[in-house]
């Protein structure tokens, strides 16, 4: 995996300090975001370039992860502060081959736990089996691929797209006890996903505008998760709103929906504000990396709200986020973690700036 990663790291990172090859428009961005509770901290930093040459359209992007977060166990074990890294890296390509048809590749790579749950859970295997001989410290990491043609059907006002892609995680694996053997073994560490989704475009009018996807993916060892998610967008004078909704579900019991509005006023003519909601549900985890790690049903909600500044050539925004989430009651199967699965207050801050030159 990691030679994978550095060869897309090193490939971004020329294609980013190589605007000189490119005639049309090009954009940098940077962008930082820090999510934190009382006893997690993640941080993400973003870069992004991508240019225009003629028919041809280039984007690189670079981003780390840092996350913190105090283990503290329920019934056995010590606590501990843990501290890992994500390191990701993408690479695409567009190219238009006439005025109604374009296609894109995508590839991508990381190197690092994918989320604070993984971290959590890996380090309640360690302390669990870190004593035997057979048991292996996760070194999780992944590559995707991705290919979208895409059809302008009505120029300018309606377009689809389809896009397939293929992905492998080897991921932090669930342990238990082989007590034929006398010593703890491995779940599955490796999964393959394949996915499609097909998008749909549509200006109403001039001031309506709607989005349609559908999507299904089929990760190994599991039935196939359907997806729906609707989005509006609707401005009138100084003001915008737009609105989604998605819903979600795979056999034989999750299933999931969110909803979210933004509503973004612009009262100066390089400032604008917006407020928006979201909320998410879901019925729990039906497979996870760990015989009881599984996540019970959870509800959250957010409510956001940011500033952005737009010169025309430079933007810069900035934002606050109060995501609450609450998880119905652990079982009895997965009371080991109750300090992971426990019901959160969150503070999200967000600053970017982007450059078009």
């Amino acid at each position: 995996m990691k030679p994978i990663l550095i060869s897309l790291l090193a490939t971004t990172t020329c294609v980013l300090g190589s605007a000189r090859w490119f005639t049309g428009p090009q954009e940098l961005e940077l962008a930082a975001e820090s999510l934190s509770s009382g006893d997690i901290d993640i941080q993400t930093y973003g870069l992004m370039f991508s240019g225009v040459d003629q028919e041809w359209t280039l984007e690189g992007r670079m981003s780390l992860a840092t996350y913190r977060e105090s283990y503290v166990p329920v019934l056995f074990g010590t606590d501990e502060t843990l501290t890992e890294q994500t390191l990701q890296a993408s690479l695409g390509l567009t190219r238009e081959w006439s005025k109604a048809w374009s296609g894109t590749l995508l590839l991508s790579a990381y190197d690092g736990f994918s989320d604070y749950r993984s971290i959590w859970i890996s380090e309640y295997y360690s302390q669990l089996f870190g004593a035997f001989s057979t048991y292996q410290a996760p070194e999780p990491h992944g590559y995707s691929i991705n290919a979208a043609p895409s059809w302008s059907y009505l120029r300018g006002s309606g377009t689809s797209t389809l896009s397939v892609f293929y992905a492998v995680d080897e991921i932090a694996p669930g342990w238990s006890f082989d007590s034929a053997a006398g010593v703890p073994a491995p779940g599955d560490d490796l999964l393959e996903t394949f996915g499609a989704s097909l998008i749909i475009d549509q200006a109403l009018n001039p001031w309506l505008k709607g989005r349609l996807m559908l999507s299904a993916r089929n990760t190994s060892d599991r039935d196939p998760r359907l997806g729906i998610v609707n989005s509006w967008a609707a401005t009138k004078g100084p003001l915008s709103l737009r609105v989604t909704g998605g819903y979600s579900e795979e056999s034989p019991s999750f299933d999931s929906s969110h909803v979210a509005a933004v509503l973004e006023w612009n009262f100066m003519p390089e400032w604008s504000a917006n407020i928006g909601v979201r909320t998410y549900r879901d019925s729990g985890e039906i497979q996870a990396s760990g015989f009881n790690a599984l996540a019970p049903p959870v509800e959250s909600s957010e409510i956001f709200g940011g500033l952005t500044w737009d010169k025309g050539d430079l933007t810069v925004s900035s934002g606050i986020g109060f995501l609450e989430s609450d998880y119905d009651p652990l079982s009895e199967d997965n009371e080991f973690f109750g300090n992971l699965y426990k019901d959160r207050d969150w503070l999200t801050l967000r600053f970017a700036a982007s450059y078009k030159f």
